[in-house]
């Protein structure tokens, strides 16, 4: 029902909005001139364009994956949850950013990447140091690591369908439309996706087939654009809904039972908006907006499964967001920052004793900056004061007064061009993240008393390159150190449905990040080549002396890389990705019985475009074969993931 409500929503807002734009002048194609005081002081370690790899992958989770220094964790399939850890700071600590406002959830702190469609965004940048430019709210000053999906406001008048299928059911159609009205902008997009989610894994011996991971879910999404005079707005609606069952963990089980009979529906929306406006050459500010909704319904099915405890639970979580930020420009080198935001959320379930948690957050951000020709840099000071009340009088040992946390978040940048082909750059900064709803609050599993996650980073980033029209290419080395305390873990009691929520474990991480990339164009044909590699040491310093002291901490791998191939020649395209995971362990404990050995998949998509209606018109045809050496592989222990798959899709654009 939530969902049917967004996309009414959603077609409300496109009914309403057409005849209030369609007699402006034709001026949206005069796009308004960034000067360099709004470049970012740091540039982004890893960015794409979405629209050059759309026939490659169906999700952010995929591009994402490639980056160096990241690990997506992935439960499996096309419905299988995929979150996102970048230098072992842990998912909780990468804010996921959307036209610069965050996607939220205060109940577990994950943002599934399998949602964000490769469709939604234009760019996807990654940001491991602190990103400081004018006008960001005071939530990108926090983050301790931040991904921006960033939208284009659309040049010309298209249609675009696409129709993408293949291995375990897959079945993912799309529609979009782009529209100008003079200074305002329209897109609409409308995406499925369904998926049986069964493909063959090896258990010892035997092969099964891997049962109840699959998924039905629907996007619909409708951004207006507009400029003004010295300024420019948007709007956003997203309406998403899904069903989708939970394959579990492979372990050994009784003749005849499933080793998993959970499922989940989901329902979300939400609606965002941004204004911003130069008021003079010196002062400008903006405003933004976010209100979400979403729906949540667990249950476990003990009817098909007698194993399973029985759960039936219903989750609703509402989040009210607003930020306003202002700049001043003192010289023109030489500007400084006010950035405020609040945000209150709330959670309500029919579970037992359940205490319906609510959260204010006040976070504060001021920052400065220096933009010279060969050298940049910025500071920043934020600050965060956060308020739990609780709304159940019957949760018993639960009430007590209010819970406060004040954070202090200071940050400091600096970049150095002494030459054309080598640039240089550094941070320091200190990031929290504060505990979720979930580490707080679920009945026999909550601890009220939790201190947020502390996370101190210390980066460099070292870049070699040169290049013109027809040869450039790029070297990066990025040393850095993390240290992160007050780390949230459960440890279970007496039964294993009651664990207990503890603030315990110190972990060290220092490593470096290498990529080497060139590109080469010559007449009709294009080649490019890229090579990442990653060292991590994310070792366990909670206490001295105890046996798992000094050792690699969970699902971290020393070694990583990836390597990336593509070739063009007139309208074809072969785009080769080769991604490789060193052991790992799943414990603390580095003992064989935890050990994970390496993996390594390589993917590969052959494309062709096609020119219609006299060049007005353009149909891309795309092969993609993921896995394609059947490597047998887990990304998370006891998740076996899928071998090789193929995938067939057609797009047309008029």
């Amino acid at each position: 029902m939530l969902f049917c409500r967004s996309a009414l929503v959603c077609a409300v807002l496109l009914a309403s909005g057409l005849p209030a734009v369609a007699q402006a002048p034709d001026t949206l194609a005069a796009a308004m001139v960034r000067s360099d005081r709004d470049l970012p002081v740091l540039r982004p370690t890893e960015s794409i364009k979405t629209p050059a790899r759309a026939a490659a992958t169906m999700n952010a989770a995929d591009l994402l994956r490639l980056f160096t220094g990241v690990q997506v964790k992935d439960y499996g399939g096309a419905g299988g949850l995929k979150t996102v850890n970048v230098r072992s700071l842990g998912s909780e600590h990468v804010g996921i950013f959307i036209d610069g406002i965050q996607i939220d959830n205060a109940q577990n702190m994950q943002v599934d990447l399998g949602r964000i469609s490769s469709m939604e965004a234009d760019q996807l940048s990654l940001y491991e140091g602190q990103l400081s430019q004018r006008l960001l709210t005071a939530a990108e000053y926090t983050s301790g690591v931040s991904v921006h999906l960033d939208t284009a406001v659309p040049e010309r008048d298209e249609l675009n369908i696409s129709v993408r299928g293949g291995s375990m059911g897959t079945v993912n159609p799309s529609l979009g439309w782009k529209k100008r009205f003079g200074k305002s902008a329209l897109v609409t997009s409308l995406e499925y996706l369904g998926s049986n989610g069964r493909y063959p894994y090896q258990y010892f011996d035997t092969t099964l087939v891997r049962e109840n991971g699959d998924i039905r879910s629907a996007r619909l999404d409708t951004r207006l654009y507009g400029r003004l005079s010295r300024g420019d707005w948007r709007v956003l609606v997203h309406a998403y809904g899904s069903e989708r069952g939970f394959p579990g963990p492979v372990v050994r089980r009784a003749l005849g039972f499933p080793l998993s009979a959970e499922r989940q529906s989901d329902g979300e929306m939400y609606l965002q908006g941004a204004w911003k406006q130069e008021w003079t050459d010196a002062y400008a500010s903006a405003v933004r907006f976010k209100y979400a909704d979403s729906y949540t319904h667990f249950s476990t099915h003990p009817e098909k499964n007698p194993m399973a405890v029985p759960y039936d639970l219903h989750y609703r979580q509402r989040s009210v967001y607003a930020s306003v930020a202002q700049s001043i420009t003192f010289t023109p080198c030489w500007s400084a920052d006010l950035s405020s935001d609040y945000q209150w959320n709330s959670l309500d379930s029919d579970a037992g004793a359940f205490v319906q948690p609510k959260r204010s957050v006040l976070t504060g951000a001021l920052a400065t900056r220096v933009i010279l020709d060969k050298f940049r840099i910025a500071g920043h000071m934020a600050f965060q004061l956060a308020q739990d009340t609780f709304a159940n009088p019957q949760a018993g040992g639960w009430s007590r007064d209010d819970i406060r946390h004040c954070k202090w978040m200071p940050s400091l940048s600096f970049a150095w061009e002494p030459l054309g082909w080598l640039e240089f750059d550094c941070f320091v900064k200190r990031s929290y993240r504060l505990p979720s709803f979930n580490d707080l609050y679920y009945t026999l599993i909550g601890n009220a008393s939790l201190r947020p996650e502390s996370a101190f980073q210390l980066g460099s980033d070292l870049r070699l390159h040169e290049g013109g029209p027809a040869f450039k290419w790029e070297v990066r080395l990025s040393p850095y150190y993390n240290r992160v305390s007050d780390k949230i873990v459960a440890i279970p009691t007496a039964s294993q449905f009651r664990w207990t929520m503890l603030n315990i474990g110190v972990a060290d991480v220092s490593g470096v990040d290498c990529k080497a990339e060139s590109r080469l164009s010559q007449g009709d044909w294009n080649f490019g080549c890229v090579l990442r590699y990653s060292f991590q040491s994310a070792l366990d310093h909670s206490t001295p002396g105890s046996l798992t002291y000094g050792n690699q901490i969970p699902y971290i791998p020393l070694h990583s890389g990836s390597a990336g191939l593509d070739v063009g020649f007139r309208d074809w395209s072969l785009v080769w990705d080769t991604l490789v995971t060193g052991g790992r362990w799943s414990r603390t404990a580095n003992t064989a019985d935890y050990y994970i050995a390496p993996w390594s998949l390589s993917d590969v998509v052959l494309a062709r475009r096609f020119s219609l209606l006299k060049g007005r018109g353009q149909l891309t045809a795309s092969l993609r074969c993921s896995n394609i050496f059947n490597a047998r592989y887990q990304v998370v222990q006891g998740y076996p993931m899928p071998g090789r798959a193929a995938y067939a899709s057609v797009s047309l654009s008029l």
